[in-house]
């Protein structure tokens, strides 16, 4: 982040933020608007995708007596499913 001109970290910024506050249980209304939106910028043309999931993966640091951190395995919850609708693509 510290490399990019100011006008490219704000953008990045605020993308990070949303995805970051979206999986918070207080935003349940913004769901299907971006599993909507994930349906429609699918990378294959071709196959249209059925289901869209959200999920959120993490990890926790742990402080080491060291000073050091330990990162502990992934963990992964899946938030919100939506099953997409043909209509969706319209």
């Amino acid at each position: 982040m510290n490399r990019l001109s100011l006008s490219q970290r704000y953008s990045k910024e605020r993308y990070r933020k949303f995805e970051e506050n979206l999986s918070e249980d207080k935003f349940p209304d913004l769901w299907p608007d971006v599993a909507r939106y994930i349906a429609r910028h699918a990378p294959d043309g071709s196959k249209r995708p059925e289901m869209v999931m959200l999920i959120m993966n993490w990890s926790a640091l742990v402080r080491n007596a060291d000073g050091s951190f330990t990162d502990l395995p992934w963990q992964s919850r899946v938030f919100y499913r939506y099953r997409v609708e043909p209509e969706d693509f319209n």
